[in-house]
């Protein structure tokens, strides 16, 4: 019996260590799979915010295209000697003022520029269209007022026969800035040039 007691002895020391190891592998192994929850929900978290951004950059391309229609249809106030004053808030004869990124410094205040209601939408939409030429007054194609480029219009033909022919004018060239603003402050800008 003794005998007995002194091997029960011996063996429960080696048990307990067996335990503790086991017991630290699985912290270990739980820390790790905990690790990689949180890495997942981040990954999941980015993938959405970059959706959502993208949603939104098209959103704007899109109210961009109603911004680019209303401008072109708007375009007697601003074409011959009706552009050779400035019209503000959406139309200035000469280019305007731009910070770094070449966005019109008229167009960075929240309520400058004219604004345009877009149907479904929630998102403020407003643009400017300046002249780019360098004065006031009329378009020339000479100093001090040079600015006007050359334009060509396809006037019909084919490919075979009489080929038609191009008409070719000089007009100037207008920049087109529309201003997106959309959920919690988030601003997107579009510039195309008119001609």
């Amino acid at each position: 019996m003794v005998a007995f007691l002194r091997s029960a002895d011996r063996l429960a020391p080696s048990r307990t260590q067996r335990g503790v190891v086991s017991t630290f592998l699985a912290i270990i192994v739980l820390l790790i799979t905990l690790m990689a929850a949180i890495a997942l929900m981040r990954a999941v978290d980015t993938g959405n915010v970059v959706a959502g951004r993208l949603a939104f950059k098209q959103q704007a391309t899109h109210e961009a295209e109603l911004a680019y229609q209303d401008a072109m249809a708007a375009a007697t106030t601003y074409l011959g000697a009706a552009g050779e004053a400035d019209q503000p808030p959406s139309y200035y004869a000469t280019p305007q003022r731009t910070d770094s990124r070449g966005i019109p410094l008229v167009l960075s205040a929240k309520t400058a520029g004219k604004p345009m209601t877009v149907t479904g939408s929630q998102d403020e939409v407003r643009y400017v269209v300046e002249r780019l030429c360098p004065n006031p007054g009329p378009a020339l194609t000479v100093a001090p007022n040079a600015c006007l480029v050359p334009a060509a219009t396809v006037i019909g033909g084919s490919t075979t026969g009489n080929p038609g022919g191009f008409s070719s004018d000089s007009q100037a060239a207008y920049r087109l800035t529309v201003r997106v603003e959309g959920p919690k402050q988030v601003v997107s800008y579009v510039q195309t040039v008119l001609r």
